[in-house]
């Protein structure tokens, strides 16, 4: 998928889960008579919407990961994950930022 198409992909789905989050902030509020931070499950939606859109990067990551090395991703050594990162340069860097990975 080309970055363009990922951004809007990533943007789309990330506006539909604000507006998700707002819905589900003003009916939490209207029928227990709360008051949340406004906002606060807006952002939270947001997050989670895009999130999502990008959940196929990850897999497809995780699964080249698994056929190169034979085991689960989240059991690759700290050599084996520099190995990878110099073959998927863009892959890893996706992950990276996903998972706010600092080197």
């Amino acid at each position: 998928m080309n970055p363009f198409t990922r951004a809007a992909k990533t943007a789309a789905a990330g506006g539909v889960g604000y507006l998700g989050g707002i819905l589900l902030e003003h009916g939490i509020e209207a029928l227990t008579g709360m008051d949340f931070v406004d906002g606060v499950l807006a952002v939270a939606g947001a997050l989670v919407g895009a999130g999502a859109a990008n959940r196929d990067m990850i897999e497809a990551a995780a699964r080249q990961i698994e056929r190169r090395f034979g085991v689960p991703a989240h059991m690759i050594s700290k050599e084996q994950w520099d190995e990878w990162k110099k073959d998927a340069p863009r892959y890893a860097a996706a992950i990276e930022k996903a998972l706010a990975i600092r080197p």
